[in-house]
């Protein structure tokens, strides 16, 4: 008994020591965000501002440093593509994943599986023949160009597809008796018990979204089209080509605050599936 204890003490102890050892990056980001320019770069850090300068958020968010652009309007552009994303991933998604789970076809597993296989792909490539067939869409420098590819993936559809599996035939079978069609079973059993499977997917696609960086730089040449990662990156340097650390952490701790909000408002619900997850078989 008192093996388990210390052996569940030292668990304890090696999570609380990585967990800190993990924060104090973003602690530092904060604390510099609300320092006076000069006080960034001191060492030793000093973890406590002298005084808290909060203009620092509203110069780093508003100020036009990207050719008239605000990382503001970077911010409206990232949120726009991660909610639109996000929605086609919901619905797409969902939609396919039933269908592989609850309905037999010829090629069915080996088409699953294929589409599966490209999450271990890496970006880089698939990057090019991205390109070229964004461009020959006419999708190219267009937010549509950070949406459509990434709207339904793989992993996505595996994710909906383990859920699926969890449902009973039995009510699916019992509502086609009834003389429901597909699509009135899909919207009306199917997707409400789906919900903790569309917060997970929800999560997931909004913040993969949210993080995209390769992506946005090289399929948008207009600086009107950049999102937040890219526009982070550009504020490196300023007007005077001197770095503004504190406008930089200022802005790097404004785009934490909408996916972070995103995950919290769905935490509950994104648990719930990952835990539903954890128990399903494929």
């Amino acid at each position: 008994m008192h093996q388990h204890r210390l052996i569940r003490l030292l668990k304890y102890a090696v999570l609380i020591v990585y967990s800190v050892f993990s924060l104090l990056p973003f602690v530092w980001m904060v604390s510099a965000s609300l320092k006076p320019a000069g006080e960034v770069l001191r060492v030793p850090i000093e973890w406590i501002p002298s005084s808290f300068q909060w203009s620092n958020f509203y110069e780093a968010l508003f100020e036009p440093r990207f050719a008239g652009y605000s990382l503001w309007n970077y911010t409206l552009n990232s949120v726009a593509v991660a909610m639109l994303t996000t929605l086609f991933t919901i619905v797409l998604s969902t939609f396919v994943g039933y269908g592989f789970a609850k309905f037999r076809f010829k090629g069915r597993d080996l088409m699953m599986w294929g589409m599966l296989s490209t999450t271990l792909l890496p970006f880089s490539a698939v990057l090019v023949p991205m390109i070229l067939i964004t461009r020959a869409l006419g999708m190219i420098n267009t937010l549509w160009a950070l949406i459509i590819p990434f709207a339904l993936t793989g992993q996505s559809i595996f994710l909906a597809r383990q859920f699926a599996l969890g449902i009973p035939s039995e009510y699916l079978d019992a509502a086609r008796v009834d003389g429901a069609g597909e699509i009135q079973i899909f919207i009306r059993i199917v997707m409400p018990l789906m919900r903790p499977a569309v917060a997970t997917l929800g999560v997931t696609a909004f913040v993969m979204s949210w993080m995209q960086f390769l992506w946005p730089l090289v399929s948008q040449s207009s600086q009107g089209n950049f999102t937040v990662p890219v526009g982070l990156s550009l504020m490196g340097v300023g007007s005077t080509f001197l770095v503004d650390y504190h406008l930089w952490m200022a802005a790097a701790t404004l785009s934490v605050l909408p996916p972070l909000f995103f995950f919290l408002v769905l935490e509950r619900a994104y648990m719930r599936g990952l835990e539903a997850l954890s128990g399903l078989k494929g």
